[in-house]
């Protein structure tokens, strides 16, 4: 599983990936592109990530 790191892009086939457990709290917006072999690439759907202390 890859390993989605503030700042930097991520490629990946794998339809999951994990979150840097380094991340301080915040909130954090994720753009999400899919690129198809025919189809080429997909709207960007964007996803808002809240991380909170515990």
């Amino acid at each position: 599983m890859e390993t989605l790191t503030l700042g930097k892009p991520l490629a990946t086939t794998e339809p999951v990936v994990a979150l840097d457990a380094t991340l301080p709290p915040g909130v954090y917006r994720v753009e999400l592109v899919v690129q198809g072999s025919s189809t080429g690439k997909s709207a960007v759907a964007t996803l808002l990530i809240t991380i909170v202390k515990e």
